[in-house]
């Protein structure tokens, strides 16, 4: 479930256990992963994206803590993206 900031995370932000909020998306608003990267800080960032075009963008502590970054609608694949997926 995301909750309200976890004591790791900057106060504001919406987070939760990494396993939870993967559910989440994908229950709620049948979101999956796109894509994902790791920061030179060892944090996890993840694309997740719904076939009906929302998406969510969130940021994964090595200790599995989850808080989102951003969200929204109407999200395109670009033509790049579709050539990366055919590999």
């Amino acid at each position: 479930m995301l909750t309200s900031a976890a004591a790791q995370a900057p106060a504001g932000l919406a987070c939760g256990r990494h396993e939870e909020v993967v559910a989440q998306l994908g229950e709620l608003f049948e979101e999956r992963r796109l894509g994902q990267g790791l920061a030179d800080s060892g944090v996890l960032i993840e694309i997740f994206v719904s076939p009906q075009g929302s998406f969510t963008v969130f940021a994964t502590t090595p200790h599995g803590q989850s808080c989102l970054i951003a969200s929204g609608e109407a999200w395109e694949p670009s033509p790049q993206e579709e050539s990366f997926a055919a590999r």
